[in-house]
């Protein structure tokens, strides 16, 4: 028999484990003796290439003090994980979906992705995710500002994926409307167009690429789509965010063969780099008048 397949459910359990037990302080040969199995399994398990059966994962949410809410939510991912068979789509709506994302973030080479109405979140000033978070918690109920804070903070760390060493190559295509949209007031606009091309600049590893309003028989209309690659590490998988949170995923071969060919025929379509920049550039002179 072949090595397991790292699911993408086993993975997401993988890292919430791991992520327990380093906030307990606990290493994985104390996590292994805790529950009678050897250091090994531990490693398998937090890489997503196997899942612990119920029993086993209780017991190590007992070793890790975890809070009732993470208990809950890692049985449910536990279930997930243990399906004989992976699902072509799987949609990720539990708490703490985009903290699983921004992990898959973590382990990847390449990131591509393309974006119609808004400015990606990884390229995001933080005054326009706060007028963006300000407009969410209007529309949506039972928000607080505490929460807001959080996932204000969440998205500024997300973002220290650009700057650490050894990052993988980044590769945007964004919509003119995104770029004329004003999110909050015209001058977060303007700050977050100037902060665009702060990182274009100061960032050999990220590529940024304008899809005109103009451009004929775009691939990739109606929202925003993430590709991220391993490098053979683990499966490539496709992300796209829903409203209320989480999102769908797919790591079918073809269905990321589709996907990255749609987005090959965007960056073909939309301006190149430099065009990119200077578009921006303009787009800031405009928004100056």
């Amino acid at each position: 028999m072949g090595k397991p397949r790292a699911t993408l459910e086993r993975r997401q359990l993988g890292a919430e484990l791991r992520r327990l037990r380093e906030a307990a302080g606990k290493q994985q040969k104390e996590a292994a003796a805790a529950i009678e199995c050897d250091i090994s399994q531990i490693s398998r398990v937090e890489r997503g290439e196997r899942a612990f059966k119920v029993l086993e994962i209780e017991a190590l949410l007992d070793f890790y003090g975890a809070p009732q809410e993470s208990r809950t939510q890692i049985t449910e991912l536990a279930q997930l994980a243990r399906r004989r068979q992976p699902r072509r789509m799987y949609s990720d709506t539990l708490p703490g979906a985009f903290r699983r994302l921004s992990d898959h973030e973590q382990d990847a080479t390449e990131i591509y992705y393309a974006e119609s109405e808004l400015i990606p979140g990884l390229l995001q000033h933080e005054d326009y995710i706060r007028a963006m978070m300000r407009s969410a918690r209007s529309a949506v109920s039972g928000s607080n500002q505490e929460d807001v804070e959080a996932r204000i903070q969440f998205r500024l760390d997300r973002q220290e994926l650009i700057t650490r060493d050894s990052p993988p190559r980044m590769w945007f295509v964004i919509g003119e409307a995104a770029l004329r949209r004003p999110i909050g007031r015209w001058d977060v606009l303007r700050k977050q167009l100037l902060h665009l091309l702060d990182v274009i600049e100061r960032h050999p590893h990220i590529v940024v690429q304008v899809a005109p309003l103009a451009t004929v028989d775009h691939p990739l209309l109606g929202g925003s789509i993430e590709i991220v690659h391993f490098g053979g590490a683990a499966p490539d998988i496709v992300h796209q965010p829903t409203f209320i949170g989480g999102g769908v995923y797919m790591d079918d071969e073809q269905d990321i063969a589709e996907c990255s060919h749609a987005f090959d025929r965007l960056r073909a379509v939309a301006l190149g780099p430099e065009e990119s920049r200077d578009f921006i550039a303009e787009r800031v002179k405009e928004l100056e008048t």
